[in-house]
């Protein structure tokens, strides 16, 4: 007969609670491992992006944008905008201006004729940034239609009076050069025809205004961009290291294939203002019997040489930036507008209705 191994008293019991299925055990592996291999997701991380995406919708339908990607156009657009308006603040201390200003760009513009256009630009277009980005919100336009329009004429009234004196300014902004002036003036010839299509389409139809308003804030928001063009551009030209600001017909011929621009001595004495500094890189503004309003000096465009060298490299660059920016957002509103065009609403009465405005 078989044996048995003897009994030893202790019995284990395992009841249906303690009982653990194959598959369970298969279900905590792979939970297991999918742990180890994808550490950062967690059940916090997964309702994370819902809740971002749902405060974004929420603030998005308060202000009364209806489009996914209005609210982030506004905020990075306008936020741009009113973040260098802003920025430019500092510039309303008129004890600070000097200070703030390029290179020799106050010696020009501490003048009579330029100083007050200048301080009136400076107001004038900060406040009229920062105010244009309120016009663009939906939410006031459906719901505080008083407001909407009485903010739109002060934001109307500022720039075109800002434009106006910075035409004025641009006569000698960035030294006058040519390519300067003209980017400047196309500009203000924009923004101010912008602006009064803008006006005569406000009450005739609603789409058009949007999109001529639209046009005047862009052309408007070109200076920063040009900036942010300026900044490399003037470092290229120190790398290059060939870049002069100069008047054509005081250099030699060979030098004539330099970038050309006017420098005059007064210019350079206001600047520099030590007379052993300027007798040492520019003789010819002291010598004797010469008046310093008729002599040009050429100087060295370069960002990381003296204040004269910097303002130099400046007043080679800007020209070129600002016609840039002017091109980038021609382009870009355009696109905008197109893109867009099927959310644009035209108001009859109180109410806002997709399609044409019509005079039947």
């Amino acid at each position: 007969m078989p044996s048995h191994p003897p009994s030893t008293g202790i019995t284990i019991t395992l009841s249906a609670e303690d009982s653990y299925p194959p598959y369970m055990v298969e279900e905590d592996t792979d939970k297991a491992r999918a742990a180890t291999e994808t550490p950062g997701l967690d059940k916090h991380s997964e309702r994370r992006q819902p809740c971002v995406l749902t405060f974004y919708r929420s603030i998005s339908w308060m202000l009364g944008f209806r489009d996914k990607y209005s609210l982030l156009n506004c905020i990075v657009w306008g936020g741009a905008l009113v973040g260098f308006c802003l920025a430019r603040t500092i510039t309303m201390n008129p004890g600070r201006i000097p200070h703030l200003l390029i290179p020799g760009e106050w010696f020009w513009l501490s003048q009579p004729i330029y100083k007050p256009n200048l301080f009136i630009h400076i107001y004038f277009a900060i406040f009229g940034g920062i105010g244009a980005l309120f016009q663009f919100l939906p939410v006031i336009r459906r719901r505080k239609v008083i407001l909407h329009r009485i903010n739109g004429y002060a934001v109307l009234f500022c720039i075109i009076v800002a434009v106006t004196c910075g035409s004025i300014v641009a006569r000698r902004s960035f030294g006058g050069e040519v390519n300067s002036q003209s980017s400047y003036y196309i500009q203000a010839i924009l923004i101010i025809c912008a602006a009064l299509m803008g006006i005569y389409n406000v009450k005739r139809d609603t789409r058009r205004h949007r999109k001529w308003m639209l046009r005047m804030v862009v052309y408007f928001a070109s200076v920063l961009t040009a900036r942010l063009i300026a900044l490399p551009a003037r470092a290229i030209m120190s790398i290059i290291g060939t870049f002069y600001t100069v008047s054509l017909d005081y250099l030699p011929m060979q030098a004539q294939t330099e970038w050309i621009q006017i420098w005059r001595c007064d210019e350079v004495i206001n600047l520099l203002r030590v007379p052993k500094t300027i007798q040492d890189l520019f003789p010819q503004c002291t010598a004797v019997d010469i008046s310093p309003a008729d002599v040009y000096v050429a100087v060295h465009a370069s960002a990381h040489q003296p204040p004269l060298s910097v303002a130099s490299a400046a007043r080679a660059a800007q020209g070129m930036a600002l016609w840039i920016a002017i091109l980038i957002h021609l382009i870009g509103v355009e696109f905008y507008i197109f893109q867009t065009d099927a959310a644009n609403q035209v108001r009859l009465n109180f109410a806002l209705e997709p399609r044409d405005f019509t005079h039947d």
